[in-house]
C-alpha cells in the first residue's frame, strides 16, 4: 500500500520521487510506533509539573494560613500568661517578707524592755552567729537574761529585750530573730554536760 501511496503521488505531481520516498518512509515509521505500544506525543500546550502521588515531594503547612496563626496566637498567649504568673509570684512573696518584717517590727517595738542607758548599766556578752556581741543591761535584766525570762531579739541589725513569751511570737514569724533565749533547751544533750554540771556558774557572770 505504501509503494501505491508513493506511485499516487508520483503520477498526481503532488511530490517528487524523493519527496514521495520521505512520505512514504515517515508513514513506516508511525504505523511502527503505533505497534510498539508508544505514547502519544506530548502537545506543546500541555502543562508541565511534578507528578502528584503518595511518595512524591509535598509542600510544607504555610505559616500564614488561618489555622496556623490561630496556633501561634495561642502559644504566645499562653506564655505570656505564664511569665505574668511567674512576675505576680514574685511580687506576691516580695509583698509578704515586707509585711512580715512589718508585723515583727512591731510586736518588738511595742514589746521591748531595753530602758535608756545609764551609769549603772552592766556588759551583757552574746553570740550572734559566729560573733561575740555586747550591750549594756540593768542588773535586773542581766539576770532575767541568764534566766530565759528575757530574751534578746535582732530587729534589723538592733539589739532589743523581749519576754520569752513575746519571744516565742516572733519565733513562729522567723526563728532567725532569735538571738540569745537562755530558756531553750539543747535538742541533744551534750556529752559534757554531765561533767560540768557540777561545777556552779554565777547568773552574774559577765564573759
Amino acid at each position: 500500500m505504501a509503494g501505491s501511496l508513493r506511485d499516487q503521488l508520483i503520477k498526481s505531481g503532488l511530490a517528487t520521487v524523493d519527496r514521495a520516498r520521505k512520505v512514504e518512509k515517515q508513514a513506516r515509521a508511525e504505523k511502527h510506533a503505533q505497534r510498539q505500544g508508544s505514547a502519544a506525543p506530548i502537545a506543546p500546550d500541555a502543562p508541565v509539573g511534578k507528578a502528584k502521588g503518595k511518595s512524591g515531594n509535598r509542600p510544607g503547612p504555610d505559616p500564614s494560613a488561618p489555622a496556623n496563626v490561630r496556633a501561634r496566637a495561642q502559644q504566645l498567649n499562653a506564655e505570656k500568661a505564664e511569665r505574668d504568673r511567674a512576675l505576680q509570684r514574685t511580687a506576691n512573696e516580695k509583698a509578704a517578707a515586707k509585711a512580715l518584717r512589718a508585723e515583727i517590727k512591731q510586736i518588738v517595738q511595742q514589746n521591748d524592755q531595753r530602758t535608756k542607758p545609764n551609769e549603772e548599766d552592766v556588759p551583757y556578752n552574746f553570740l550572734h552567729g559566729k560573733k561575740i556581741k555586747r550591750i549594756y543591761v540593768t542588773r535586773e535584766h542581766q539576770a532575767q537574761l541568764s534566766s530565759g525570762s528575757l530574751v534578746i531579739v535582732n530587729d534589723d541589725g538592733r539589739y532589743h529585750l523581749v519576754s520569752d513569751s513575746v519571744a516565742e511570737r516572733i519565733r513562729a514569724r522567723d526563728p532567725k530573730r532569735i538571738i540569745a533565749a537562755h530558756g531553750d533547751k539543747p535538742t541533744e544533750p551534750d556529752p559534757d554536760d554531765e561533767y560540768y554540771a557540777k561545777f556552779k556558774v554565777p547568773d552574774d557572770l559577765d564573759w
